[in-house]
């Protein structure tokens, strides 16, 4: 069996036997509903506005927030867990 054969067999096999975690982000979605375009949000003590809300290539749910000199995309997780309203 020649190398090239080897190596597409063992990628076949490795591809099926994987497993990969599946991301429900339908809550993360519903959670940030209360967080549109405009809204003000202190995050990490510093005051910011969310300019949308989006969706990572992973399928997690993000805001991009929009600071005094600074804009940034952040996952629902990480805003959740630094945000005050």
């Amino acid at each position: 069996m020649s190398i090239c054969r080897r190596f597409k067999l063992f990628a076949a096999i490795w591809y099926e036997t994987k497993t990969m975690e599946k991301i429900d982000p339908q809550n993360d979605h519903e959670r940030l509903r209360d967080y549109g375009p405009g809204s003000q949000v202190t995050f990490k003590g510093r005051r910011y506005t969310v300019q949308r809300r989006t969706t990572l290539a992973s399928g997690e749910a993000a805001v991009v927030l929009q600071g005094e000199r600074e804009q940034f995309v952040i996952g629902a997780d990480q805003f959740f867990a630094g945000v005050r309203s």
